[in-house]
């Protein structure tokens, strides 16, 4: 990298966002994989079951 770029980028307050988005996606990341690793397994089984149980029959129009 050219040194105009290098001195650019070590100023440049810009670069706090890209990780501050990537501090905040492990942050969230984090959270879901403890929160399911927590979860009780009747509450596993019951949100398995979500997709095989039977709809009420809605008239289609």
């Amino acid at each position: 990298m050219s040194r105009f770029a290098s001195e650019f980028f070590e100023q440049s307050p810009v670069l706090l966002y890209p990780l501050l988005a990537l501090g905040l996606f492990f942050t969230v990341f984090l959270i879901v994989i403890i929160r399911v690793m927590r979860m009780k397994t009747s509450e596993v089984d019951e949100y398995a079951r979500i997709p095989l149980e039977e709809e009420s029959e809605v008239p289609h129009e």
